[in-house]
């Protein structure tokens, strides 16, 4: 009997802000804030969408490998242009920059289409980033607050098990908070609310699964737990708000009229996102397997997802912004 092949392995991400992110929504609204960022439409958390994370990885791993990043190509007229395997554009523009090569740790790993509909779909999948633990300053200094949801969710995911949660805080308690920090009211920024359980929401073992994943100690030491239907309250408050305005060229000063405002998820926040890895000896391209595992997928993966830290991901790069740092590649 035939051995079974894995057809797809599942991995948890936790990712550090080292920089206030901002992913526009696209979209200019007369209110307190301009630009606003991405939101998730059923529970109002702001996000950075599976396409932000995607899209950068894939750029990043063809920069890890120039000959797929931007590699001379010629044309029927003999002029010498420029193709990516990164957006898959050649030089006219067309979808003729892939190489679909069997070997190319780009075309393979994410996906191409060519003209005259030869094809391969991607191997990873991604889904969106949400905070797991959002920075909110109080009269203790900074701590993090997280809610049941969220902690739920990576119990769903895999990535913790039924012995690391400890939460304790039910509905009943109301607008209330459990957190092992030593008080017994707590503000988180303009909101003072009662400490209902003096315990931290993460057992012994939760907490050094979480350590061991990257998770700074200073963030698990500091946890606050928040009710579900406050957290997204609490998170949309204590974001940060910048003030720019465009710059004429010509004096160097302000533009007039040009002054505007832009939301941004502030810097320390921890975001955990998952990916799925299929397996690409499951998939056929020009009728052959392809000669890769789950393993050589991921690890081309990660090392686009390594540059994040470094280059950004979302808007505003020019400002300060987007520099996101994966605590557990290679785990």
């Amino acid at each position: 009997m035939a051995e079974v092949s894995t057809p797809y392995q599942t991995q948890t991400y936790y990712a550090l802000a080292l920089d206030p992110i901002h992913v526009g929504s696209g979209e200019m609204q007369i209110g307190r804030v301009d630009n606003v960022i991405v939101r998730d439409t059923a529970n109002g958390l702001p996000k950075i969408p599976a396409t932000s994370l995607a899209g950068a990885a894939r750029t990043y791993t063809a920069m890890h490998y120039p000959d797929k990043y931007r590699r001379p190509v010629e044309d029927s007229e003999g002029r010498v242009g420029y193709a990516s395997c990164a957006d898959q554009t050649g030089p006219t523009g067309d979808r003729d920059g892939a190489c679909g090569h069997f070997d190319c740790p780009v075309c393979i790993t994410y996906g191409f289409i060519q003209p005259g509909g030869r094809t391969s779909p991607s191997m990873v999948q991604m889904f969106d980033a949400f905070p797991l633990f959002f920075p909110v300053p109080s009269m203790l200094g900074p701590v993090w607050t997280t809610a049941p949801e969220r902690l739920q969710a990576l119990l769903q995911d895999g990535a913790l098990k039924e012995g690391d949660l400890n939460i304790r805080l039910r509905p009943e308690h109301g607008y209330r908070l459990q957190t092992a920090l030593p008080r017994k009211r707590l503000n988180l920024g303009w909101l003072l609310l009662p400490v209902a359980i003096s315990e931290a929401p993460l057992t012994s073992q939760g907490h050094a699964r979480l350590r061991e994943a990257g998770v700074p100690e200073d963030i698990l030491s500091r946890l606050v737990l928040v009710p579900d239907d406050l957290f997204t309250q609490v998170v949309n408050d204590n974001l940060e708000v910048r003030t720019s305005t465009a710059i004429n060229r010509t004096t160097g000063a302000s533009l007039h009229g040009a002054l505007f405002t832009y939301e941004a998820i502030p810097r320390s926040t921890l975001f955990s996102f998952q990916a799925v890895y299929k397996n690409p000896g499951d998939f056929l391209l020009d009728g052959q397997p392809l000669p890769h595992d789950i393993e050589w997928v991921r690890t081309q993966v990660e090392k686009g997802l390594h540059y994040m830290e470094y280059l950004g991901v979302g808007g505003m790069n020019s400002r300060g912004m987007g520099r996101l740092r994966i605590l557990n590649l290679g785990q």
